[in-house]
């Protein structure tokens, strides 16, 4: 059984192509056809379903998906543990929230390319179902979320800590400068909100249906950098993060509201498979990440 062609049946599991899988991995197609049946005879089983032009993994495919991750995460890990180990280098890739990205990212990486040069990095900005996937099938090596807390019996936990979640509205709202305000003092209030998905969302929501309390969507955006713009425009109030609009609550761009029954905490949290070695890029990064989340 050989390497490339248990790759190829991986990066053809995600594309969910034979003619993209091809492309990523420099091949032709029919070379990736090849490779796919000669791992069907040696299996002797059908990997894929091929229904006109969509591709899908067979039951047997699922199965055969677990050792072919452990397969290639095995030797990833080999070649790493051999390397000079004194010498932080090759290739790191991390998935993260676009909040993350906008509000961490520059600083550790600023210092992480300072320290170590040779790394190359590949940031992957996506949903935390989109990272859980590609944590799961190897695409990152870390993934640093923000969410309720998470326990999975495939990952490591390598770090968590916890943020407030903010009821932020502009500096000219008629809450503004109250203190003490009632969770009931925010009916018929508009909000611009991130996805549906997002766990501090969901939670906000979730407490104000649970009191009756109604409220208006304005927009839902995933770019949190456009939230605060509206915000503190005056159009409307959002929820996010204290990490996320720390620095424009500081500048008096708009204001946290001083809600007194709303007190919600969520948890960073940073992880790597179960089937993954920690390589010392991997642990230098997430003590930058420690540090900076510590500030």
């Amino acid at each position: 059984m050989e390497i490339r062609n248990i790759i190829s049946f991986i990066k053809v599991a995600e594309q969910h192509s034979f003619s993209k899988a091809a492309h990523e991995l420099g091949y032709t197609q029919s070379n990736v056809t090849m490779q796919i049946k000669q791992l069907e005879h040696e299996l002797n089983t059908i990997l894929f379903d091929r229904i006109g032009k969509t591709i899908s993994l067979t039951e047997d495919g699922k199965s055969f998906m677990k050792y072919a991750l452990t397969i290639t995460c095995a030797i990833s890990d080999a070649k790493q543990e051999l390397a000079d180990v004194s010498t932080v280098a090759g290739e790191l890739k991390i998935g993260l929230l676009d909040s993350l990205c906008i509000t961490y990212l520059p600083q550790i990486m600023k210092e992480f390319h300072q320290n170590y040069p040779l790394v190359n990095i590949v940031i992957k900005i996506g949903t935390y179902e989109e990272l859980s996937s590609m944590l799961n099938s190897n695409r990152i090596d870390l993934l640093w979320t923000f969410d309720y807390q998470i326990e999975s019996l495939d990952w490591i936990k390598e770090y968590e800590y916890t943020n407030s979640i903010k009821v932020i509205a502009p500096l000219t709202h008629a809450l503004a400068h109250k203190n003490d305000i009632a969770l009931s003092s925010l009916a018929c209030q508009t909000f611009i909100f991130t996805e549906s998905n997002c766990s501090y969302r969901k939670a906000f929501e979730n407490l104000l249906l649970a009191a009756n309390i109604p409220f208006s969507t304005f927009m839902e955006i995933g770019n949190t950098e456009i939230i605060k713009k509206f915000v503190a425009s005056g159009i409307c109030l959002s929820v996010l993060p204290e990490f996320s609009v720390k620095n424009e609550l500081q500048a008096n761009e708009f204001i946290s509201l001083d809600v007194s029954d709303f007190h919600f905490d969520m948890f960073g949290q940073i992880f790597y498979h179960k089937n993954k070695w920690l390589t010392p890029a991997m642990k230098e990064f997430g003590l930058l990440i420690k540090k900076y989340t510590k500030k």
